[in-house]
């Protein structure tokens, strides 16, 4: 009953993340293609037609110092968000950390939105596909697998894996990077995210294992897997992109 109450408790607060942070990608997509087909402007950017390799409609953002703005506020709104709802994790403010999660899930989703729009939106709405249905099978895996994948040693290869992932990250934005080598480290961040999401997902059996059964763990558990996912989803739409 307790395993069953504190999952309940955290996959409600993930799913109204959730929800939250597809429902701005999916209003800023709509909000942008409305613009472009009445050849009209939204937020101050404009759009223009462009045909991809395979004969489809690709709405192209046209660049400029407003489009730059819009998306330097926007990414520097939602990483701040996010990151203020991690600090709270360490003092324990539930409702604050829930009200900056739900401001980070609005900056990345409409960030998110403007990518696709950015890059052809056929293939980022396949990335974003792709990263639904892979976190939903991170999902069944856990269930079905009856692994602990919380364990120690698969807690430590991802913690390593992820510090590797950074120090690429960190080489690539001094040095630059090639396309093909761009794609590889996608791929292989979508790798290690969803074996971070699974070891996110086993928490929720742990802690509650633990005896942990309340709102502070939820959030804390919710936001973790919620992390994840976004992380999972960045990086599909950097390898379709």
């Amino acid at each position: 009953m307790g395993a069953t109450s504190l999952a309940f408790k955290v996959y409600l607060i993930l799913g109204f993340e959730l929800a939250v942070l597809y429902g701005s990608a999916f209003f800023i997509i709509h909000q942008c293609k409305k613009a472009f087909y009445a050849n009209s402007t939204f937020l101050g950017i404009a759009f223009a037609e462009a045909i991809n390799p395979n004969r489809q409609t690709d709405i192209c953002i046209v660049q400029n110092k407003v489009t730059t703005r819009i998306f330097f506020w926007l990414l520097l709104f939602a990483i701040i968000s996010l990151w203020t709802a991690s600090a709270f994790i360490i003092f324990s403010s539930s409702l604050i950390q829930f009200v900056f999660m739900n401001l980070s899930a609005i900056g990345y989703g409409s960030l998110i939105g403007l990518i696709i729009i950015d890059m052809d939106e056929n293939d980022g709405m396949t990335g974003l596909k792709g990263a639904t249905l892979t976190t939903a099978a991170m999902f069944i895996l856990t269930s079905v697998s009856g692994i602990n994948f919380a364990n120690l040693i698969f807690v430590s290869i991802v913690i390593f894996l992820i510090f590797i992932l950074i120090f690429w990250e960190l080489i690539a934005l001094i040095r630059g990077i090639s396309r093909a080598a761009q794609k590889i480290k996608a791929v292989i961040g979508i790798v290690i995210f969803s074996m971070a999401l699974l070891v996110s997902i086993d928490m929720v059996n742990v802690s509650s294992d633990q005896g942990l059964n309340d709102w502070n763990t939820a959030i804390d558990l919710a936001f973790s897997i919620y992390i994840d996912i976004i992380n999972l989803i960045l990086r599909f739409i950097d390898a379709m992109g």
